[in-house]
């Protein structure tokens, strides 16, 4: 079956009303592959694994080692922008690598890149445990980090597609609820462990945690449909009847050309220049609240777990809308509010303010985070692509997910005391807002080229 084949039966299907529809909202018909359980044993588990996977990797990388970098720069000779270096550098070296492994994903490599991914993600835990200088700190948590959480958190994610259509923006915006739990339980955890063990042993102890938490994820997801280049699907499938009617000389072969459609590009600049921006808050918001002396040195150790506690809720509520209402619909109302709230820090002078808008923050520009699966299932013609679409998508918003953090503590300043925060927010907000509109044209595009409502 060609592109063109699919394309025509897309819109053939809409012009003659064939399409499903789930409350308000179009849901287009996948051409290769005709239906998905929506439920069961397995897919529940696939879900649970997801959002194991996700808890440990994402969560572990975002946040949880924010109070070591908080440390490095109001103890060390390092500036704010070379701190913000380790942090944006994992989120780069991830996306970039996005495009092999969604090939490799697409092409039924799942559980190499799976077990590979989790072993390289626990030698890079325990060897940044005897880390002490800058660059040692850099290599393990920026380059090692990154190449193992991409290497597992685009499958942990593309996974649910194999079971899940009608509630597909729901599980994934469950799956990466566990990264904002991560984000809220591991600071948290990690603080504690650095006063009653120091370093070393906290990052080690935390670093058996972890690996205990992939095994159980490795063995609860797995895959269910046929893949072009490795054949049938996985056994427990067998009795599948829709899987077992798809062999592999059915599923198209990508077309390339298809990335430069106005809707995909459109779409994942817009999400480069929302990373961009939406990060300020989890890169600084410790620093802000320190600097303007609005909260101690004890809380401020919890403020970013306190944020993330919003986002654990915020996933799973905008994830549930999402499939009502359209994905990037939710997202452009969403990234629009958390530019407003990203201004509201301006005036936030005390502990009550700083938290109330931590947490409205984390509540909103946590649909972003969870949609970005569900947004390279929208714009992906059938189930069989997402990994190519995902990854190329993942490389160009690596680039803003790179530059945000670095750009921002640029326009701070070097003085620690009379930092520009005025230039840093109007910059992150500038972007998001930005990136909101680019994704606005590629909605239009969308339902322009298949004459549906629901983005």
């Amino acid at each position: 079956m060609s592109k063109e084949d699919i394309h025509v039966n897309r819109v053939d299907d809409v012009e003659h009303g064939e399409q499903k529809t789930q409350d308000s909202l179009d849901i287009l018909k996948d051409p290769v592959i005709t239906a998905f359980p929506d439920g069961g044993f397995r897919a529940w588990l696939t879900v649970a694994g997801s959002f194991s996977v996700l808890f440990v990797a994402s969560g572990f990388v975002r946040l949880a080692l924010r109070p070591w970098m908080l440390y490095m720069l109001l103890t060390r000779n390092h500036t704010i922008s070379q701190i913000s270096w380790i942090g944006s550098s994992a989120p780069f070296i991830h996306s970039v690598i996005g495009v092999p492994v969604g090939n490799a994903y697409d092409a039924g490599y799942f559980r190499h890149l799976m077990i590979g991914g989790s072993l390289l993600y626990v030698v890079a835990i325990m060897l940044l445990s005897i880390c002490s200088k800058y660059y040692q700190v850099f290599l393990c948590q920026g380059l090692l980090v990154g190449v193992a959480t991409g290497l597992i958190y685009q499958p942990s994610v593309t996974i649910l597609s194999h079971y899940f259509s009608k509630r597909r923006a729901l599980v994934m915006g469950i799956a990466a609820s566990g990264a904002s739990l991560g984000g809220v339980i591991y600071p948290i955890l990690l603080n504690r462990l650095f006063v009653r063990m120091g370093f070393a042993w906290g990052v080690r102890t935390a670093g058996f945690m972890i690996a205990g938490i992939l095994v159980l994820g490795n063995l609860a997801m797995t895959t269910r449909l046929p893949t072009r280049h490795r054949g049938t699907a996985t056994v427990h499938a067998a009795s599948d009847d829709v899987v077992n009617s798809v062999v592999p000389e059915s599923i198209p072969s990508f077309n390339y050309r298809s990335l430069g459609e106005p809707t995909y590009l459109f779409t994942i600049v817009g999400c480069a220049m929302i990373m961009m921006g939406i990060s300020l808050p989890f890169s600084y918001l410790q620093v802000f609240a320190l600097t303007h002396q609005a909260i101690s040195n004890d809380l401020a150790f919890y403020v970013l777990g306190i944020m993330m506690s919003g986002s654990v809720f915020g996933a799973i509520f905008w994830a549930y809308l999402a499939d009502k209402l359209g994905v990037l619909n939710i997202v452009i109302f969403t990234t629009t509010i958390s530019a407003a709230l990203q201004f509201s820090l301006l005036g936030a002078s005390h502990s009550g303010a700083v938290i109330a808008v931590g947490v409205l923050y984390g509540f909103f520009s946590s649909a972003f985070q969870a949609m970005l699966g569900p947004i390279f299932s929208r714009v992906s013609t059938t189930v069989t692509e997402i990994g190519h679409r995902m990854g190329f998508g993942f490389l160009v918003i690596g680039i803003g997910s790179l530059i945000g953090p670095p750009i921002q503590g640029a326009l701070l300043g070097k003085d620690q005391m009379h930092f520009g925060w005025w230039k840093a927010l109007l910059f992150a907000a500038l972007s998001i807002l930005t990136g909101a509109a680019l994704i606005g044209l590629g909605a239009r595009s969308l339902r322009l080229k298949y004459h549906t409502r629901g983005v």
